[in-house]
């Protein structure tokens, strides 16, 4: 039980690490993302989802001024 647990938070702390990459974070913003991602799992993962969300609302805005 506690090695599925274990897994599922190191998964998570991966994906936190490669979707800050994604945000432009400084390596130190992505090593606490990584940090929290080990520590809150998923939750981790819904904060870093909404700011992604929000990255591609302002680029497609941006991109929709432009044409």
């Amino acid at each position: 039980m506690t090695e599925a647990l274990i897994g599922a938070n190191v998964l998570c702390a991966l994906i936190s690490a490669k979707w800050a990459l994604d945000l432009g974070f400084s390596e130190g913003r992505q090593l606490l993302y990584l940090i929290g991602g080990l520590l809150l799992g998923p939750f981790m993962l819904l904060i870093l989802y909404i700011r992604l969300q929000y990255k591609h609302r302002a680029e497609n805005k941006l991109q929709n001024k432009a044409s």
